[in-house]
């Protein structure tokens, strides 16, 4: 019979919940990721178009012409926001990671005295 101590079994929870908030930040950065990859390569076929073609963007259901200028301006906006959104959430992940590792440690460190203690059989 196991029998693990409610503040050793919160700590589990917490643990828990950090690796699925770390799983949320990982996804969100891939999406980011891909975002990005999606802006800079835009960002590279305007650059090849001639200034005196038309460049469009959706805007809703609708497409409005802007200058070659104006597209590549606002491209180039998103993309500094994304790299630094991809900044942000890898500072995030950093820190769950730590946090998780140190958890795991003192949840680790835990359960070897409860077993010693004998609290804890079998397993």
């Amino acid at each position: 019979m196991t029998t693990i101590p409610p503040s050793l079994q919160a700590e589990i929870e917490k643990l828990q919940a950090l690796q699925a908030q770390l799983q949320n930040v990982l996804i969100m950065k891939q999406q980011v990721e891909s975002e990005l990859k999606e802006v800079e390569k835009a960002i590279s076929e305007i650059e090849k178009v001639p200034p005196e073609n038309k460049i469009y963007k959706a805007v809703g259901t609708f497409l409005v012409m802007v200058s070659k200028e104006q597209a590549l301006n606002e491209l180039k906006e998103r993309e500094e926001l994304l790299k630094l959104n991809i900044t942000s959430l890898s500072k995030q992940e950093s820190l769950l990671r730590k946090q998780i590792d140190d958890l795991r440690s003192k949840i680790n460190e835990a359960l070897a005295r409860v077993q010693q203690s004998g609290r804890v059989e079998g397993g």
